[in-house]
């Protein structure tokens, strides 16, 4: 049993706009799709992808898989707008058992190889791993309206990210259809209960994740500057 990479492509987080998938925009000569999955084909520590999307990008889909050389994608599996229905139609649907199992959005193109060799790393150890980065201004929690209630200590506040990397059975358990109390968004590791525990990986603030427009014009010059290295 090997590591299993699920992208995930479809879902109300992963539109830009409504009826506008993030995933199939072009970011240069790629869809933002072709970044993240061409960087988990080249891993060593990924053997199998499963790409989740909406019914109606399947053949986008599979054109993206094949244009780009995706030769780990064992399979695409159509998702919903809930992250946890969709990691569970994923589940009903694996070509084989994995030890080691990596959540992905699509809408996180610069993800890099680094990582998810250490994200892997970390939850074969711990049990899950998640990429974060470290928030370097102060930050202020205001729980209604705009007056503050208290400031976090600067440096000890992290942004979630993804990947996120869990042992099989830890994911199992999150997912489990008999697990009703679990709602899930963008941030699996919240449930994760003990003996397991989360590890966090720094993956720095250019793995950004594309919401916006903003965010699409500053993946644009983020991906013209690597370009031009």
């Amino acid at each position: 049993m090997g590591t299993l990479a699920i992208v995930v492509a479809c879902g109300k987080e992963e539109q830009i706009a409504p009826g506008t998938d993030t995933a199939f925009l072009s970011l240069g000569s790629r869809p933002v799709l072709a970044h993240s999955l061409r960087t988990f084909q080249d891993s060593d520590s990924v053997d199998t992808i499963i790409l989740a999307v909406a019914k109606d990008r399947v053949d986008s889909a599979l054109q993206v898989v094949k244009r780009f050389g995706c030769t780990k994608v064992r399979g695409i599996v159509v998702g919903s707008t809930n992250r946890l229905s969709t990691l569970r139609a994923v589940y009903a649907k694996l070509p084989e058992p994995a030890s080691t199992i990596i959540v992905h959005e699509a809408s996180r193109p610069f993800v890099s190889a680094e990582t998810i060799r250490e994200g892997v790393k970390a939850a074969k150890r711990y049990g899950c791993a998640i990429a974060a980065h470290k928030v370097q201004d102060s930050v202020k929690v205001a729980a209604k309206g705009l007056k503050p209630d208290k400031t976090l200590e600067r440096n000890s506040v992290w942004m979630a990210q993804t990947p996120q990397v869990f042992r099989a059975e830890v994911l199992e358990k999150i997912i489990d259809p008999k697990n009703k109390a679990v709602k899930l968004v963008d941030d699996e590791s919240e449930w994760v209960k003990k003996p397991a525990e989360v590890h966090m990986v720094e993956s720095g603030y250019g793995n950004i994740k594309i919401r916006t427009a903003d965010d699409f014009a500053e993946a644009t010059a983020l991906f013209n500057v690597r370009l031009k290295r």
